[in-house]
């Protein structure tokens, strides 16, 4: 026996080999990416929290802006956030199931989604700017203001999928908030809860919070995926774009099949060819030839009936109309057979032959089936007239020419 070395081996089969270096590389490519973009949005919600908690043990507010706010500033309030954009939402009943309850959670999270669809019971009312300060949250829109100060609410209510905030006031009236863009929602919950936890001397429970969220999410930092080798392809490798081709080919071939059979779609028959003696024709049963001889000497004009080559009578010629008596349609012009030249007698004096008895009847027997050789009662003759002409059936040819096949002489 034969010893095959390793690398025989490996060469027995590059296709494989070749093709499973080329998923280890694009997978291990795929998931290096994945994990940059969860690495990179970590490291966002990483810095944000970071901010927040150290906003939520030393902020105490800013004094400006101090104009071009929807209310006047008392001289001992600050200003928390300020949203240029906000939209003034009331429930349509004092009691809508599904609405989040009021209190201090949430106030470092966002909505998980972000269509921005109001939730049902709920709908918008106006636009325009909202500001909270150490004091309340006032809104002041085109049509429209409101304001809600902390001792008269019970505590906002962050919706989880919806960057909405609601206003539970004490009193009990109809329930309203405030709708923020996505962008600005993590930043307004938490300011506007900072600043009623302050007001309410519950400002530890959100610094608390604040440090719970970011204890949590240094636990789940995104860890790096391992990387995968040619042998950890699988056994059959998935090619969308193989799939593809493989059916735009198959399309291809049956519509090029079909239009190639609707194109060429025509008679394929045999083409017409009369041949004197052949047995190739049109027809399934061809017409049989017949030969017309000249008249014999001494027997009235017309008396006499022509033989076929089949042994059966050929129909006694009525004059030129006879001949173009079928209804078949006219051939084109090029299918037009020529007819060969009548035979002409030898030159040599003639036999002498008898003539036949008047009272004889027709020869009823078939003369030789070669139309080459002339026929042995045939007289000498110059005169066209009593040539041997062969004469094709007038069903078959209904164009001849009638120098070709001349009507008997009366």
């Amino acid at each position: 026996m034969t010893a095959t070395s390793p690398a025989t081996i490996r060469d027995s089969a590059p296709a494989e080999s070749r093709w499973r270096t080329t998923w280890s590389e694009r997978e291990n490519d795929r998931r290096r990416r994945a994990y940059d973009a969860e690495t990179a949005a970590w490291l966002r919600r990483h810095d944000q929290l970071v901010r927040l908690q150290i906003e939520a043990a030393s902020f105490l507010g800013c004094t400006q802006p101090r104009t071009g706010l929807p209310v006047d500033l008392a001289d001992d309030e600050v200003v928390y956030r300020v949203l240029p954009t906000a939209e003034l939402v009331e429930a349509e009943a004092r009691h809508v199931t599904g609405l989040p309850t009021p209190g201090l959670a949430g106030a470092a999270t966002g909505p998980d989604r972000t269509d921005r669809a109001l939730p049902r019971g709920v709908r918008s009312v106006d636009t325009g700017m909202a500001v909270v300060t150490n004091h309340r949250v006032a809104f002041g829109g085109r049509e429209q203001r409101r304001e809600w100060t902390y001792p008269d609410l019970v505590g906002p209510a962050h919706h989880p999928h919806a960057p909405l905030t609601l206003l539970h006031r004490t009193d009990g009236g109809r329930l309203a908030g405030l709708l923020v863009p996505d962008t600005a929602a993590v930043n307004f919950r938490f300011y506007l809860t900072l600043a009623f936890a302050t007001a309410t001397g519950c400002r530890a429970a959100v610094a608390a919070q604040v440090d719970d969220l970011l204890d949590a999410h240094r636990q789940a930092r995104p860890v790096p995926p391992p990387l995968v080798v040619p042998a950890h392809a699988p056994l059959v490798a998935r090619r969308p774009d193989r799939r593809v081709a493989t059916v735009t080919a198959l399309a291809t071939l049956a519509f090029g099949t079909l239009t190639a059979g609707a194109v060429d779609a025509g008679p394929t028959g045999p083409t017409y060819r009369a041949q004197v003696g052949g047995s190739a024709a049109v027809d399934a049963a061809p017409r049989p030839l017949k030969l017309t001889a000249p008249p014999i000497p001494g027997e009235p004009a017309g008396g006499g009936t022509a033989a076929s080559v089949t042994g059966e009578p050929a129909p006694r010629a009525t004059g030129g109309a006879g001949r173009h008596r079928s209804t078949r349609p006219t051939p084109p012009a090029s299918r037009r057979i020529p007819v060969p030249p009548a035979i002409a007698a030898p030159t040599p004096a003639p036999p002498t032959i008898a003539p036949p008895p008047t009272t004889a009847p027709a020869p009823t027997t078939a003369p030789p089936a070669a139309p080459s050789a002339p026929p042995t009662t045939a007289p000498p003759s110059a005169d066209p007239g009593n040539l041997l002409t062969l004469c094709l059936d007038p069903l078959e040819l209904p164009l001849l020419d009638p120098l070709l096949c001349p009507t008997p002489s009366p």
